[in-house]
């Protein structure tokens, strides 16, 4: 069936696009989901189906069954399409999405990359969101070495006045 060409990528939902699929087939590596319009299946990885461990893929969901999906990931290998999917970003009774900005997908691609001894890529959007919540101002580092110097000078304090009493 395959004539020698790379399959085409064009009926296939935009990256990060919210649907609604079936679920086609489920085994211990995640899920199968139709997608809808197209002829071409996704994978939910089990750590990718919920907030929660996931032992087994079965106990979530059952084939047949509809789920809300975002489409996180294409990737062409030997000359076939790899969609990746996520069901945990996806509210499951109303289709909302709970990660609008991507950074819990960031964050575990980040995870994942450290795991993998690869170096970290911070993206601006990332960038921007960090600074928005105040994590990587200055004002935030010289709190927190204002609050390290504090301890310091609280702990050794405790530790002269134990020696002078005879403590130490």
């Amino acid at each position: 069936m395959n004539s020698g060409r790379p399959e085409a990528m064009e009926n296939l939902p935009a990256l990060y696009t919210i649907f609604q699929g079936e679920v086609a087939m489920v085994t211990d590596c995640g899920a199968i989901i139709k997608i809808p319009g197209c002829w071409k299946q996704g994978l939910v990885h089990p750590t990718h189906m919920s907030s929660c461990c996931v032992a087994k893929p079965s106990e979530i969901v059952g084939v047949g069954e509809k789920v809300w999906v975002k489409l996180i990931g294409q990737e062409m290998k030997n000359d076939k399409i790899k969609v990746s999917l996520s069901m945990k970003v996806v509210n499951q009774r109303t289709g909302k999405h709970l990660d609008p900005s991507n950074i819990i997908m960031e964050q575990e691609e980040r995870r994942r990359n450290i795991e993998a001894g690869s170096h970290l890529t911070l993206t601006a959007q990332t960038l921007r969101v960090i600074q928005v919540r105040g994590q990587g101002t200055p004002q935030r580092a010289a709190r927190q070495q204002r609050v390290r110097k504090r301890r310091n000078t609280r702990s050794s304090t405790r530790s002269e006045n134990a020696k002078s009493r005879g403590g130490g």
